[in-house]
């Protein structure tokens, strides 16, 4: 079997939903040309059968499609009973063979015909009450008068109107009391829709069935129970704790109950506060949801259970037979609460590959407020920078030592003197509070950088969060240069005041956008968005506060100048899901950063850099630019810029098992924004834009093993911006020599 085929004429329906009901495919291809595990199962069976051969056939190999007649007229009866569903009553679907040489091409042609439109929708509902919320939510139903009929919308309908009822107090409605009965007799290409919402039934004495009503429920007691052992629930509870919000829109007769025994760990105003359930409220679904969430949210539990029981003695009122109440359990069962872990990890830092381990101790309620506590110790060794036939540690293969601590504290709520209560209540806020100190040895310098941050995050919604740290401070100090001033070319004073001391004290926003569906194969799209703004509060006090000035005529806080810059970059990703085993990602990333004011150039660690694992891959990190600057030796120093631009494409595909392969194309550079006369066309220019695009290409393989991937990636420069106009593009098939090899661990993107 070679191909199929659909053509689909006079019908709005989604050919990615059609091909799911094929029932017989060929064999698959790579980049579509090209049919490898074909190709390999063939070779394989070949010769004298051995059992690596076997193995082969049975495991890469995909033994040849047989095209079979009887499964060609079930996916064409499918793809009819997929037009009806849609409104095509009518459809019709023609089977085409092409049969040649003992292979077969497979052709579908689909007409649909003129489809029936929903012409009259009626709501039959006995409960006067449910009638009364559903025809007062119309607006928002899927089914409308005008529209084609389609089986989806009906069932998406029918769980809208499930959800939307238990979302205003019927808390024991389901989707089983909504019927849809549709008649298609009119011989107008028209249906009729009446949607039908049975009552509830009961039998009584006589064992006949008698119809109740639709009962709304409203929230009594909400019973928390912060021990709760699902191997103990009949444990005797001794202390009782009550809790009423001190709220101004709160009732004082929504009041709290714990039972516990034994001083409560966490405050119980902290669980009150991630309680979306209210006493005296109705119960909504999209409440219980959100409580779960902000439960798990905490990180303070292992166990997070919400039930409903009905009660016929509430507190807060009088059952009837269209009212009742519940009471409310939330059960809880905490984590430890101090924790030790060692961790080793493979290092990919910016494509520096390494080993690492951390020592965490974290104390989940520090403070009884549900607050995290973390303390970390890294130690780390790495290859990177200037090569050197120095070892930090003798007979390691490694030249750069990094060590550090870093303590910081998770608040679960936002850490301001005033309440932002939209956003507190719906978004899952947290503040976070680091500081911490890294010192890092390489062969062409040794730096130390000490921080502190202050920040907060929360959710816009369930795909996109904000991230805003109001305050970062860090100074960098960096000595033992002499290899590294000795490298630059000139003694470039330029590339040199990057890598000079440096206090910055500014502001940070992140924005995270990721539509991925973890539960279903669809596209999706990743936007990360950042600003930093840097020095401009200082320079605003240098002279109110008499800060001293250095030699450059920049002001300096502890000796040290500060840095004034603003910078922000975008990173745009787009996945073409094909299916489980191939996929195709698009990549845009572009940034600047523009330095003024006090000091006139980007700290190294605030600047763009190409090439890497994760960049242009083609090219060694720190090796690309910026622009089409060319120097004699590549890996002298390293290259940094203001302005990156970059854009990938990536195939991957599946292989066998873990072993997955891609092909990729990776193109852009990074720039100067100033002119530097020793660095000629490293500035950016539109006019020169073109030229000083790089261009690398290339494969890898991966080992995905899904808690852990590790790739190798070997790509080659397509365009050199660094080489003369008439010598930029590839003119020869590469050889092993051009071949740049990263390795990674993890995705590029």
């Amino acid at each position: 079997m070679q191909n199929n085929t659909i053509e689909v004429t006079d019908a709005q329906v989604s050919r990615s939903d059609i091909k799911t009901f094929l029932r017989q495919r060929p064999n698959r291809k790579i980049l579509g040309l090209f049919r490898f595990h074909l190709n390999v199962y063939q070779l394989a069976d070949r010769g004298k059968e051995t059992r690596f051969k076997n193995w082969t056939k049975s495991t890469i190999g995909e033994p040849p499609v047989i095209y079979d007649p009887s499964l060609a007229m079930g996916t064409a009866n499918q793809f009819e009973l997929y037009l009806h569903s849609k409104g095509y009553f009518n459809a019709e679907v023609e089977l085409e063979e092409e049969l040649k040489k003992k292979k077969a091409w497979i052709h579908y042609h689909i007409t649909g015909n003129a489809p029936y439109i929903i012409n009259q929708k009626k709501y039959l509902i006995r409960d006067d009450r449910v009638k009364r919320f559903v025809l007062n939510d119309t607006v928002q139903s899927l089914i409308k008068v005008g529209d084609r009929y389609d089986a989806e919308n009906i069932e998406d309908e029918r769980n809208r109107i499930t959800r939307y009822l238990r979302n205003n107090g019927f808390f024991r409605f389901s989707r089983d009391f909504i019927i849809f009965r549709v008649d298609s007799n009119l011989h107008k290409h028209a249906v009729n829709v009446d949607v039908i919402i049975n009552e509830p039934a009961q039998a009584d004495i006589a064992d006949s069935l008698q119809n109740l009503r639709h009962r709304r429920f409203l929230l009594d007691k909400v019973i928390v129970l912060p021990e709760f052992s699902t191997l103990q629930t009949d444990v005797v509870r001794r202390d009782t704790t009550i809790f009423v919000p001190d709220r101004p829109n709160i009732n004082h007769n929504r009041e709290y109950t714990f039972l516990h025994n034994g001083p409560l760990r966490i405050k119980p105003f902290v669980i009150v506060n991630h309680l979306r359930l209210r006493p005296d409220e109705y119960f909504r679904i999209s409440d219980v949801e959100q409580t779960y969430d902000f439960l798990t949210g905490l990180r303070n539990f292992r166990f997070i259970n919400l039930q409903f029981q009905e009660t016929e003695d509430p507190v807060n009122g009088t059952p009837t037979d269209s009212l009742g109440y519940l009471n409310a359990y939330v059960q809880l069962n905490r984590s430890a609460a101090n924790a030790f872990t060692v961790e080793a990890e493979g290092l990919n830092t910016a494509g520096n590959l390494g080993v690492a381990s951390n020592i965490l101790y974290q104390n989940r309620n520090i403070f009884r407020n549900a607050e995290i506590f973390n303390l970390r110790f890294k130690g780390a060794l790495e290859v990177t920078g200037e090569s050197s036939p120095e070892e930090v540690i003798q007979r390691l293969p490694f030249n750069t030592l990094e060590l550090g601590v870093e303590a910081g504290i998770d608040f679960p709520r936002f850490l301001l003197p005033f309440t932002i209560e939209r956003i507190a209540r719906n978004a899952r806020p947290k503040s976070t509070i680091v500081t911490g100190i890294n010192f890092r040895q390489r062969p062409d310098y040794t730096r130390y950088i000490l921080n502190f941050n202050y920040g907060f995050e929360w959710n816009q919604s369930p795909n996109d969060r904000h991230q805003l740290n109001p305050l970062e401070i860090s100074s960098i100090r960096v000595f033992n240069d002499s290899i590294l001033r000795a490298n630059v070319p000139d003694a470039n004073p330029f590339i040199l005041s990057r890598f000079r001391d440096h206090f910055i004290v500014g502001l940070k926003h992140t924005y995270v956008l990721n539509t991925q569906d973890l539960s279903r194969m669809n596209d999706f799209v990743y936007l990360r968005t950042n600003f930093e703004s840097a020095g401009g509060l200082l320079n605003l006090l240098s002279e109110p506060l008499q800060l001293s000035v250095d030699e450059n005529g920049s002001y300096n806080i502890f000796n040290i100048p500060f840095s004034q810059f603003l910078k922000g970059d975008a990173d745009f990703r787009y996945y073409r899901v094909f299916d489980s085993n191939e996929s195709l990602v698009f990549r845009l990333m572009a940034g600047a950063g523009v330095p003024y004011g006090n000091v006139r150039v980007l700290p190294f660690i605030k600047s763009y850099y190409g090439g890497g694992a994760n960049g242009i891959r083609a090219w060694r990190i720190y090796s690309l630019g910026p622009g089409s600057y060319a120097s004699d030796d590549q890996l002298r120093f390293d290259r940094y810029g203001d302005i990156k631009i970059e854009a990938n494409i990536e195939y991957r595909f599946k292989v066998y098992s873990f072993w997955h392969g891609a092909f990729f194309l990776d193109a852009g550079n990074v720039w100067f924004i100033n002119q530097n006369d020793q660095f000629p066309g490293g500035e950016f220019r539109w006019d020169s834009f073109g030229r000083d695009i790089a261009l690398g290409g290339g494969l890898g393989v991966r080992l995905d093993f899904d808690f852990f991937i590790l790739r190798v990636d070997a790509a080659f420069p397509i365009k050199d911006p660094a080489l003369p106009a008439k010598d930029q593009w590839i003119n020869q098939w590469p050889g092993f020599r051009d071949y740049n090899l990263n390795l990674g661990i993890g995705y590029p993107f």
